[in-house]
């Protein structure tokens, strides 16, 4: 686990941590509630500017984070809600945005 993540959330699993996918369930440090983080990379073998595309996805178990982390990265695209920070090929920033989450009022 690298960065702000460290600081918001606690470490409970981890699934996968490679240089193009990471995956773990995580545990905000002041609600404690539980996440399905993923973390990949396409590799598009083009100017080495290569999309990412991370999810944070609230899960109530570890069980249920463990059949997260059996999906492919597309799959997870069906799940709801998500928080999804988006960063594509040629973008200058990354867009975050949720799914499946209506706002209240």
């Amino acid at each position: 686990m690298r960065g702000p993540l460290k600081k918001g959330f606690e470490l409970v699993a981890q699934y996968a941590d490679e240089a193009h996918l990471r995956r773990y369930l995580l545990k905000c440090r002041e609600c404690g509630q539980l996440y399905f983080f993923e973390f990949y990379e396409w590799i598009d073998w083009e100017k080495g500017n290569d999309p990412q595309y991370t999810k944070l996805i609230p899960v109530s178990t570890v069980e249920q984070a463990t059949e997260l982390a059996c999906l492919e990265p597309s799959a997870l695209l069906g799940i709801s809600p998500q928080l999804c920070i988006d960063f594509p090929k040629e973008a200058r920033n990354s867009t975050v945005y949720w799914i499946g989450r209506h706002s209240g009022g």
